[in-house]
């Protein structure tokens, strides 16, 4: 019957994801546009947002997926809101090490010294900043009597690890990889050998 409605919780489930995910789709590229603009103004460089954003998108696929191979059930607003808080904290930790690494190249520190100083100096504050992240959630995650929070706090305390093991080890990686890159397309750092 053309003039029937189908009411309950499935077609009502249904039409909320569907309405839900282009409404996830278009926040997750908004805000990865808009990070991207911002960084291309303070490092003055196309490939170095690029870098950034991939090695924080990587940390929040890694993060999305041992929710999927432990079987969590999670709430569906949970991939847009670990996606963007989990990008917008992370992305800290990120330009800390990168805007270092960029210093000491600058200063005509090779690309070895320049990553090993750049990490030796903010290491500790990105592993602080990670764990008060992670404690602040967790702790949240534990305790909370309401499923949706306790599942969501989780995944922002797992991510916060997540973040920092993969900002601490392979944003450093990609960055003495595409050094040639990266001194290439970056304001004032062509010269740099």
């Amino acid at each position: 019957d053309e003039s029937a409605i189908l009411a309950g919780e499935g077609p009502l489930m249904k039409d909320l994801v569907e309405i839900a995910d282009i409404d996830f789709n278009s926040v997750n590229i908004t805000s990865i546009l808009v990070i991207f603009v911002i960084m291309i103004f303070v490092f003055k460089s196309p490939t170095i947002p690029v870098l950034l954003i991939a090695v924080i998108e990587f940390a929040i696929f890694v993060n999305m997926s041992v929710a999927f191979y432990t079987n969590q059930t999670l709430p569906f607003v949970a991939s847009i809101i670990i996606g963007t808080i989990q990008l917008g904290a992370t992305i800290d930790y990120a330009i800390l090490i990168t805007n270092k690494y960029i210093t000491f190249r600058k200063d005509g520190k090779d690309k070895k010294q320049a990553i090993d100083e750049a990490l030796g100096t903010s290491i500790s504050s990105i592993i602080v900043s990670g764990l008060c992240f992670f404690g602040a959630t967790f702790g949240v995650g534990v305790y909370s009597q309401i499923e949706m929070i306790g599942s969501l706090c989780s995944l922002m305390a797992r991510g916060a690890i997540v973040s920092t093991c993969v900002v601490i080890t392979l944003l450093p990686a990609f960055l003495m990889l595409l050094d040639k890159v990266i001194c290439k397309t970056t304001l004032k750092m062509s010269k740099i050998k």
